[in-house]
Formats: structure tokens, C-alpha cells, sequence
């Protein structure tokens, strides 16, 4: 049966340890907390250069590789002017490499499935979180039509090439029509996000959010909103490399219509990569000397100093940008934790996004 989970954590680092706590003693003995990020076990397959994004196929679930996701973040405001960020993610850990040719109905020890959902507001963060086995039919996703469920948080196709997300928690509630871009933005090689120089990445691809509206219920009171966002989908077995300690994510929407994706994976050597997509949504990568992504100002916050505000310059497309967490802690909270919330950008262009952090504050 499924049951709520307060242990958090989205982060490719942490997710592994969250999932393997759902399992048995015996599928605890079968991988270590990072295994999934630095040498995939025996049997799963690896995301490489020279792969390629096939759609709409791509949307459904891969067994054959260990960890993947489908996630949404929303930077929303209601009609009187009030500030919303919602976050949701439905995560599946392969625990031993499909396909699944010979499962029966019921709970199975292939796989796993988590969910995380977290509403923001300034100062104010709210989050929630949900378990289920793979077998049951309570988790799963579909290509086409698209939807992707636990329990009854889905995001799925609607009419119009729309989607719909739907969330009902203990602290809120939100029920969201968007409208996602009409092209596919393919992150690093094609599609293949490096997340290295010594190998170790992803499948990523991504889709800009230009139109977003609907409902938010939150301490009593409903909200009409509207907004944008970003989805990502990505897939893989192997990430990291043993040396690399966390990240820093972020995407941007800017009032000029462009979209922007940056991450900086911190290690020996910290490993950036990048796509900015134009207005008329046209996409490309940006290498690591495209762009300086640099922290310019520490947050005290309940477990340590983190970096809430970033200069972003990117000299090629005449951007120079500050990034500011909104005020606030936007930890999604247990013995794993990350940092997940809103920012806005001003600067050559204004605009809003999501940040994303972890390894810090232990």
C-alpha cells in the first residue's frame, strides 16, 4: 500500500538513498546511497553521446536505466498581485533492470516510485511527499496520451496539446492547466547532458511552460493564477563522478521570451553547462565559456550558509542577470534535504525562475 513520506529529496545524489529506504533489507544490500550517480550495478544501461531523444516515446519510463523523472516547477501570481511556486516531481528507481516481461500484478521488486510536490510562497514553504512499489499500478506513467500518476497527483495531457497537473495535499492544493511549448528543447549533445568532463550524464530534455493557469488553495483561501515554468524530463544510470559533491540548477523564464537552463555541478573541478532558448523557441547549448554563473551573496538559512543570490552574464546574447532566491528557507526538509524554490531575475532582462541546490548545510 502506499504511504506519505516526509524524507525528502529530488537531487540525483539523494534520490537513491530515499528509494532504497522503501525497499527490503535484501534490495538495501544490493546498491550503496551513490551507486546510481557514480558506477551503475551490472545489467543497466548508460546514457551516452551519440543517443537520441525519440518522442513521444521518450515521455514514458525506461526500465532498462536506474533513475529518471518528470519535473515540473510554476512561477504563478494570483490577480491581486500575490506570489506562488510550485514544484512537483514523480521520480522511478529501477531496482533491478528491466524490461518487466515476466511481472505479475501486485507489488514487485522492480522498481520504485516517488513523488514530491511543494507550494511557495515568500517567507512560506510547504511540502509533501508520497511512496509507492512498482506492480500496483498506484505510480506509473504513459507516453501517449501522456500522464504521469501517484496516487491522485497526475500530470497528464488535456485537450488542445495542453496538460493538467493535479495536487491535493494536507497543506494545499493546486489544480493547473498548462500549456507547454510546441518544440522540444534537447539539452547538451542532442540530448545527451554531460555532467562531467570524465564522463557520466543524462538524457535531458526539456520543455519551456509559456502558459500556465488555474487554481491554488492554500490556508483556507483560493487563488486564481497564471504564470510559467519549465519541465524537464531525464533519464540515466550513471551521473557523477565520486569527486563531485552537489549542484546548482536553475530555470529562467525573462520577459523578452527567452528561457534560460544552467547548472554547475561542484567538484575538484566545477562542471558547467547551459541552454538559452530564444523567443521564437529556438535552442542551444551553452559551453562552460559561454557563460559565468558565480554566487554573490550567502543566506543564513536553518541547516547552513547557502548561496541565495547569483550573477549570470552570458556575453554572446548581451545578458547580464541577478538571480535572487525569494526570501525565505526553501529547504524540502528530511534527513536528506535540498533546496527547491523561487527567484527572480533582474538585470539587462527581468524575469523569474527556480533554483535548485544540494550538498550544502551537511
Amino acid at each position: 500500500m502506499n504511504r506519505r513520506n516526509t524524507v525528502a529529496s529530488r537531487a540525483w545524489a539523494l534520490i537513491l538513498l530515499l528509494l532504497l529506504a522503501s525497499c527490503s533489507q535484501e534490495e538495501d544490500r544490493e546498491s550503496s546511497s551513490f551507486a546510481a550517480l557514480h558506477d551503475p550495478p551490472a545489467g543497466f544501461q548508460q546514457a551516452a553521446p551519440g543517443m537520441a531523444v525519440h518522442l513521444p516515446q521518450d515521455m514514458g519510463a525506461h526500465p532498462r536505466y536506474r533513475l529518471e523523472w518528470w519535473y515540473l516547477t510554476a512561477n504563478l501570481h494570483s490577480v491581486d498581485g500575490q506570489r506562488f511556486g510550485v514544484q512537483w516531481t514523480l521520480f522511478r528507481q529501477g531496482v533491478r533492470p528491466g524490461p518487466y516481461k515476466n511481472a505479475q500484478p501486485g507489488w514487485q521488486r522492480n522498481e520504485i516510485w516517488l513523488a514530491h510536490a511543494a507550494l511557495s510562497r515568500p517567507d512560506e514553504h510547504r511540502f509533501a511527499s508520497r511512496v509507492a512499489r512498482g506492480g500496483t499500478g498506484e505510480a506509473g506513467v504513459t507516453a501517449q496520451p501522456f500522464a504521469a500518476w501517484i496516487d491522485n497527483w497526475q500530470l497528464a495531457s488535456g485537450e488542445q496539446d495542453s496538460w493538467k497537473l493535479d495536487l491535493e495535499t494536507d497543506a494545499f492544493s493546486c489544480h493547473l492547466q498548462i500549456r507547454p511549448s510546441r518544440t522540444v528543447v534537447l539539452n547538451g549533445d542532442r540530448g545527451f547532458s554531460a555532467k562531467s568532463a570524465n564522463g557520466g550524464g543524462s538524457m535531458y530534455f526539456s520543455y519551456p511552460l509559456p502558459t500556465i493557469t488555474g487554481e491554488v488553495l492554500v490556508g483556507g483561501k483560493r487563488f486564481e493564477v497564471s504564470g510559467q515554468g519549465w519541465f524537464d524530463r531525464e533519464w540515466s544510470s550513471q551521473y557523477l563522478q565520486p569527486e563531485q559533491q552537489g549542484w546548482d540548477w536553475m530555470a529562467l523564464h525573462l520577459d523578452d521570451g527567452r528561457y534560460l537552463m544552467l547548472f554547475r555541478v561542484r567538484g575538484a573541478e566545477d562542471f558547467y553547462s547551459g541552454t538559452l532558448v530564444a523567443a521564437d523557441g529556438t535552442a542551444r547549448t551553452l559551453d562552460a565559456g559561454e557563460f559565468t554563473l558565480t554566487p554573490i551573496e550567502n543566506r543564513d538559512s536553518r541547516f547552513g550558509k547557502v548561496p541565495a543570490a547569483w550573477q549570470l552574464q552570458v556575453p554572446t546574447a548581451d545578458l547580464d542577470l541577478e538571480i535572487r532566491s525569494w526570501p525565505g528557507d526553501y529547504w524540502n526538509p528530511g534527513a536528506l534535504r535540498y533546496w527547491e524554490g523561487p527567484v527572480t531575475v533582474t538585470g539587462s532582462a527581468a524575469g523569474a525562475g527556480y533554483l535548485e541546490m544540494t550538498g550544502y548545510g551537511g
